[in-house]
């Protein structure tokens, strides 16, 4: 192993740890509030199966910033979170300037606009937390698995007003399709509702609320591409309500693989560079 990156997230901790040629192994752990060197050294090794061994670890979010410059005389490089996210615009490989959508706990959004420093932008705080939280609550369940197997079988115009129910048609240049109300239905007792649906509808509260919330920011700062990260994104018909957000190009969204982990990744790319000018070499941590 020759670097390592750890993304303390508010729902997730992410670890990823690279190998010679770019080898890598992912892994995600139970968040951590108040990170130590001794959370560090746990979670590489971990990941790593044996002793604390990496050259270097990056380490973004959280409260990442009050960890220590070294653990076991191994250097730490802080990354600041919006650098970390910016990255994945590159990693992605789309044009910019590009804003990158966090699905985490949260939606934060930074805008990647290279060579100048990454700007962060309006957040909401509808994300996965919010997913996870309400199907606790109306699902009576916070299993990832369970909640998409049960999206797979719903339907969420039994829970969702559109355009079309309201209005009796499409208002350009929003389609019929479009959601007007998210659980508007549900106001008017017109239908029967099962655990299925609402948890379809949930998936398309938080998908569509934070890809409009980027949309909205699209105009204002000449982006050119939108790009997704974030566990959320695993969570089964996601993508499936994201890319049915009326009035979004399909082409115009990207999602990296693995897109959970790319904060960790983009946090490891900068951090390379980083070490490598401190260290004076070029051939670490490819």
């Amino acid at each position: 192993m020759d670097c390592a990156a750890i993304d303390f997230g508010g729902s997730v901790t992410d670890v990823v740890l690279r190998g010679k040629g770019g080898r890598e192994t992912l892994r995600a752990f139970s968040p951590v509030d108040r990170p130590t060197g001794n959370d560090v050294r746990r979670l590489v090794r971990a990941v790593a199966g044996g002793e604390f061994v990496p050259r270097f670890v990056a380490v973004t979010g959280g409260r990442s910033g009050t960890l220590p410059a070294r653990v076991d005389g191994r250097l730490l490089v802080a990354v600041e979170e919006a650098t970390a996210t910016a990255a994945a615009a590159e990693r992605a490989a789309v044009a910019t300037p590009a804003i990158v959508v966090s699905l985490g706990t949260g939606t934060g959004m930074v805008l990647a606009r290279p060579p100048e420093k990454p700007l962060r932008l309006i957040g909401s705080g509808v994300g996965g937390g919010t997913l996870i939280g309400l199907s606790r609550l109306l699902l009576g369940t916070d299993d990832v698995q369970e909640i998409g197997a049960l999206v797979r079988r719903g339907d969420p115009a039994r829970c969702d007003l559109t355009v079309g129910d309201i209005v009796g048609g499409g208002v350009v240049p929003v389609g019929a399709d479009a959601t007007a109300s998210h659980f508007g239905r549900l106001t008017r007792r017109d239908g029967s509702t099962r655990r299925e649906d609402v948890a379809a509808a949930l998936i398309r509260l938080v998908g569509q609320t934070a890809l409009r919330l980027a949309v909205d920011s699209v105009l204002a700062h000449q982006v050119r591409a939108v790009v997704l990260v974030g566990h959320v994104l695993d969570v089964p018909g996601f993508r499936e309500a994201i890319r049915a957000t009326p009035g979004v190009e399909e082409s115009f969204v990207h999602m990296p693989g693995e897109p959970g982990f790319a904060v960790a990744r983009g946090a490891l790319d900068v951090a390379r560079v980083r070490y490598a000018d401190l260290a004076g070499s070029e051939g670490v941590c490819h």
